[in-house]
């Protein structure tokens, strides 16, 4: 199936529609984050050199210590959870033609990997340093969805990916992931302490030995020493935590303007109304989470099942739900979600019978086989958590 010409063009890696304040901070964060990047190189390197020229008993000390820092300073990239189904295209293969399909479309490259879960939002997620990208089917908001919505949030998750996947995207990602190792590394453990009745009740049975003043004495100093070395691991992390801060604050305006971006392509893509409809999925609680929730507590129900059944809030409702949190967002790396409803109200429409050719439809049966086989856990889920 051919894609659909692209209004737009291709406008390349950064996001367009950037003001200056943006492209000064993608900058500034990049330069930083080879700054984290080559400080912990010059490090590593320096550790090579002192084992090089060292000898003796020492050599073997700075071994183990460095041994022990740089495999805890390994960058850890999260992971989606293991309970994901992949669907790979041999199982998916209508799937796959419509995330390759949609991804040309918009400019981008299809992702590595398509997995299902029982996550609400469908996501896709940049992994490893090299431009990878797993593309992560949310079942409850492909279900609550309707199919020319289903194209709008493929349409905006996969160009919003673009950014995190080039090079500068790379680069701080590295360097966020080396930060969050080297804070969870100078972050105090939490102390395991008794209890304090038991500890009272402890105390006044040995007082009649004489020995409660040299117990109260003994605790006090433990916990004096332990303290002491928290609040010294708390100093040395402090850095780590003002880098990551900074870096995150000077590549947010970056990420805006790519979700911005990522908005338009989907407009142009599945129309305004599609992308108006998705956005407001996610508006106060989550569209058919309610439904689900309710079905799951009821003996036989399918939450799925209910959530396609489920109403639509009101357009009022709505509305009051965007009044009450004008600042809400789906998560930091997205500008509000008022903002962006904003930009998508003024965009111009679309006729394209393009959601109409696309093999969505195939591809929603490929799917909806493995929401079967998810049911059950998404329904003990909903009753008791997702650990």
């Amino acid at each position: 199936m051919g894609a659909p010409e692209n209004p737009g063009g291709d406008m390349g890696e950064a996001p367009t529609g950037g003001t200056t304040a943006s492209s000064a901070g993608r900058v500034a964060a990049v330069a930083l984050a080879l700054v984290v990047v080559l400080a912990v190189l010059a490090l590593f390197a320096g550790w090579v050199w002192l084992l090089v020229t060292d000898d003796g008993l020492t050599r073997i000390v700075w071994a183990v210590l460095g041994v022990l820092f740089f495999w805890r300073m390994v960058p850890r990239p999260a992971r989606v959870d293991a309970r994901a189904v992949e669907l790979t295209r041999a199982d998916a293969p209508r799937l796959h033609d419509l995330v390759d399909a949609v991804a040309e479309a918009v400019a981008t490259r299809p992702p590595d990997r398509v997995l299902a879960d029982t996550t609400y939002p469908v996501a896709v997620r940049a992994h490893g340093y090299r431009g990878g990208a797993t593309l992560v089917v949310g079942l409850p908001q492909w279900t609550a969805l309707d199919p020319a919505e289903r194209v709008a949030v493929l349409a905006h998750e996969l160009r919003c990916a673009h950014v995190d996947r080039g090079a500068a995207g790379t680069v701080v990602r590295l360097a966020q992931d080396l930060l969050i190792s080297a804070r969870t590394l100078f972050t105090p453990t939490r102390t395991v302490t008794a209890d304090t009745k038991a500890v009272d009740q402890s105390l006044s049975s040995v007082a009649v030995l004489g020995l409660t003043h040299e117990l109260a004495g003994n605790q006090a100093q433990r916990e004096a020493s332990a303290s002491a070395g928290a609040a010294g691991l708390s100093v040395v992390g402090a850095p780590f935590r003002w880098t990551q801060s900074l870096l995150t604050r000077l590549w947010r305006p970056t990420l805006h303007a790519a979700a911005l971006e990522a908005d338009r392509r989907a407009v142009s893509l599945a129309g305004p109304v599609a992308t108006r409809g998705w956005l407001l999925s996610t508006v106060g609680v989550a569209r058919g989470m309610t439904a689900a929730g309710n079905a799951a507590r009821t003996p036989g129900a399918d939450p799925f099942a209910a959530m396609e059944a489920a109403g639509r809030p009101d357009a009022a409702e709505l509305q009051r739900r965007l009044a009450a949190e004008p600042d809400a967002s789906d998560d930091p790396r997205h500008p509000p979600t008022s903002q962006r409803l904003h930009a998508v109200e003024h965009a111009e429409p679309v006729a394209s019978d393009w959601v109409d050719r696309s093999p969505l439809a195939g591809a929603d049966g490929e799917v909806f086989r493995v929401r079967t086989a998810l049911t059950q856990q998404f329904r003990e889920e909903l009753v008791h958590g997702r650990s």
